[in-house]
């Protein structure tokens, strides 16, 4: 299987293109071998995290440019009612590493109509950006526990929940934060995230055949939470429309909603620089101003279609169009992005 996608943000903003290739192999009845690598390349105008200077409704911004390889190898083990599989990923940019490990374990029940599915992710990664002496380092972990039920021959439902946690460096160093008391309008100082999160995740779908229009219909709801104070709530829909014998095409419509941080703001009174200049202040603990914090809601809606020219060969596209923007009234609309999404690959049998 092979997919190329660009996601080109507009006015300049952060392009990106991935190349990703995946080869899978039924070994056994009981083992499936599968790997996939990854190659992004990304470029653009990013905001810094500062607010408009004056006279200006612009965020500043900085163009980043890197490379990003990754992979991972998984196995897959089925015994009885049971299915392990255990994965080995693996990511590397100029400034990050990322090491990650893996195990899932599904049990079928009732006539393999009912499966429960146990998960645990452990993740090692090293934030190295150039301009620091010495690396930083994040720990997370996930723990995952999912319902698969065949509820009619037509209809599948599938609900599952996420724990996780992260300890370490969990700001992000491109990121600065603006004190009005710093005579400088310009200078930003590094952000302060606490050093520790966790999050709930709970997720639902159900998937539906609809014999007289042959089709199916997937309708999906997320819900998220973590100790940052950031509520979310997503809503997808996605519709599998054939077309003859070899053309399916499949709209699809998602938003998301989230609440902003609780440290997050745009910008702080005070010049850490000088404490004598803010001696009634209490200064923050934790600041932010990155406006993937702020309260938000994203729209992404598109079409894809999947053409199967021979029984070992398809070839599949989608369009899709991504839009950010902000409802809290104070972050600079400027910070949020716009973009459209373009993805083009083929799947071989063989």
């Amino acid at each position: 299987d092979y997919k190329y996608e660009a996601y080109l943000e507009e006015k300049g903003r952060i392009q990106i293109h991935t190349h990703s290739a995946l080869l899978e192999k039924n070994i056994a009845a009981w083992l499936n071998l599968k790997a996939e690598f990854v190659y992004d390349g990304i470029s653009g105008a990013t905001p810094t995290g500062g607010p408009p200077l004056p006279g200006s409704s612009e965020v500043p911004t900085v163009e980043i440019d890197d490379v990003r390889r990754a992979g991972y190898f998984e196995p897959t083990f089925r015994y009885g009612r049971h299915t392990t599989t255990p994965q080995f990923a693996y990511s590397l940019e100029s400034d990050y590493e990322s090491i990650g490990l893996s195990l899932n374990h599904s049990i079928d029940f009732n006539e393999k109509n009912t499966t429960l599915t146990f998960g645990a992710a452990h993740n090692f990664d090293t934030i190295m950006p150039t301009f620091w002496a010495d690396d930083q380092h994040k720990d997370s972990d996930d723990f995952l526990i999912g319902l698969t039920q065949v509820l009619s021959p037509r209809t599948l439902f599938t609900a599952n929940l996420t724990l996780g946690t992260a300890r370490g460096y969990l700001s992000d160093p491109y990121k600065g934060f603006r004190f009005d008391g710093y005579p400088d309008p310009t200078r930003l100082f590094a952000e302060q995230r606490p050093g520790h999160k966790t999050k709930q995740i709970a997720y639902a779908a159900l998937t539906q055949f609809i014999d007289p229009a042959d089709a199916s219909a997937e309708i999906g709801y997320r819900f998220y939470h973590d100790s940052f104070g950031v509520f979310s709530h997503t809503a997808s829909l996605t519709w599998f429309q054939k077309v003859g014998k070899h053309v399916v095409l499949s709209p699809t419509f998602r938003y998301y909603d989230q609440t902003a941080a609780s440290f997050y703001k745009v910008r702080s009174p005070g010049d850490p620089s000088d404490p004598e200049s803010w001696p009634d202040l209490v200064f923050p603990k934790f600041y932010s101003a990155d406006y993937r914090l702020a309260a938000l809601r994203t729209l992404t809606y598109g079409l894809g279609a999947t053409v199967k020219v021979h029984k070992a060969l398809s070839f599949d596209a989608a369009y899709k169009r991504y839009e950010m923007h902000g409802h809290d009234r104070v972050t600079a609309a400027s910070n949020f992005p716009v973009a459209n999404i373009y993805t083009i690959g083929f799947r071989l049998w063989f």
